[in-house]
């Protein structure tokens, strides 16, 4: 890889951002388990703070779509009251406005360490960076004329593709995932459905200090640092925002992550000038004699069924979106296809001799890991560390897009 490591250029944060069911740093299931380290005893950002990388993993909706979950990375950021937007909260049907945070990194933008940001993204963390990335770039054009201009959140605005060093996703869904086409569109309904409802059950109790959800704009749950009782409540109560959630294509996270979903997402993101693009890719399956892809022995237990039917799944009808039988091999949860860099998006694999540009994507070859890998889930705790350590010095060596 060609990169002057001689010299580096530059320590700025890097912002790791959890993907679908995942967690930030503000759960308390952080503490029982650490998103990043796998386990109570190994967090892998704290190790990384020792090493002198300042790094954060804040929490946006597991639930949320892309959207939704790039404007509540913003206010984490920055601080503030998350703004959906007027247009697409007008359009989605659901509360404008979110929570107000005091900010994580409110000098971000000004010159020194904070002049800019790394954002790394695991699963659906990668479109979620993406999205981010694209409006803090070239912000929303829709927003921009349904908005009055004293209302626009600086999110809207774009104009700071400066603001973005790289972006990286960890087995991103940058393509879609079969695993969520197979399920069919009824049947992915009815596997968010189930999960709402434990939401919606528990959406008024300290449980959501514990977990929390982001979903106050749907109105399925308050604001856990208002909730000190544990109370259950009846999903009935909630029966009509949890359709109108359903209901929705995008600002559902279940078709987003489809094929089709994610072909149309990706036709509103172009890569920026200003930023550098890795796409760090997983697989974990072999072909077997039938010319389906099956897990190999080392497969994470949590991926094992995933990618058991992942690797057989095929359906015609998606090839309109790319699909044909490379798609087969897969971490588990995503295809490896999937998860290399857009379609859509210029891109190269890369090898050593590669000289690392901004504005071009770089497919990073693929790993024996799958889906859980990322998190530290079968890893070893020094090559896990070591990993993250060569992917962040990485980024500082990297002079500015």
């Amino acid at each position: 890889m060609k990169v002057e490591q001689s010299k580096v250029y530059n320590n700025y944060p890097t912002i790791f951002v959890h993907g679908f069911l995942g967690w930030g740093s503000e759960d308390d299931i952080d503490k029982v388990i650490h998103y990043w380290g796998a386990t109570r005893n190994r967090d892998l950002l704290a190790h990384l703070r020792e090493e002198g990388f300042e790094c954060y993993n804040p929490s946006v909706g597991p639930f949320n779509g892309v959207w939704d979950r790039a404007c509540e990375l913003y206010a984490r950021l920055m601080g503030g009251r998350v703004d959906y937007g007027k247009v697409h909260s007008e359009k989605y049907g659901h509360e404008r406005y979110g929570r107000t945070y005091p900010g994580i990194l409110k000098d971000w933008g000004t010159p020194g360490n904070h002049a800019k940001i790394n954002l790394v993204g695991h699963s659906f963390g990668g479109p979620t960076v993406r999205m981010f990335a694209e409006l803090i770039a070239n912000g929303s054009e829709a927003e921009r004329n349904g908005t009055p201009e004293e209302e626009l959140s600086g999110l809207f605005k774009g104009g700071n593709a400066n603001m973005i060093h790289t972006v990286t996703t960890l087995s991103g869904v940058n393509n879609g995932t079969t695993y969520d086409d197979l399920h069919g569109q009824k049947g992915m309904k009815r596997v968010t459905k189930i999960l709402l409802d434990h939401i919606v059950r528990v959406g008024d109790s300290k449980y959501m200090k514990f977990k929390d959800y982001h979903m106050e704009q749907w109105k399925l749950m308050d604001d856990p640092d208002k909730n000190e009782k544990f109370h259950l409540r009846s999903s009935r109560d909630s029966y009509k925002q949890v359709h109108n959630f359903l209901d929705n294509e995008f600002d559902n996270i279940g078709y987003e992550m489809s094929l089709e979903g994610m072909a149309e997402i990706n036709e509103h993101i172009q890569p920026s000038a200003n930023m550098y693009y890795f796409a760090r890719r997983a697989c974990r399956t072999h072909e077997d004699r039938r010319g389906n892809q099956v897990p190999d022995n080392d497969m994470s237990a949590f991926c094992d069924l995933a990618g058991f039917l992942s690797g057989k799944y095929r359906n015609d009808d998606l090839k309109k979106y790319g699909f044909s039988e490379e798609w087969l091999p897969n971490d588990g949860f995503v295809n490896t296809v999937g998860l290399s860099a857009p379609l859509n998006e210029p891109f190269i694999d890369w090898n050593p001799t590669v000289q690392i540009r901004p504005g071009i994507w770089y497919n990073m070859p693929v790993e024996d890991k799958d889906h859980m890998s990322w998190m530290g889930f079968g890893e070893k705790t020094t090559e896990l560390y070591r990993y993250y350590e060569n992917m962040l010095n990485l980024f500082r060596f990297l002079p500015d897009g």
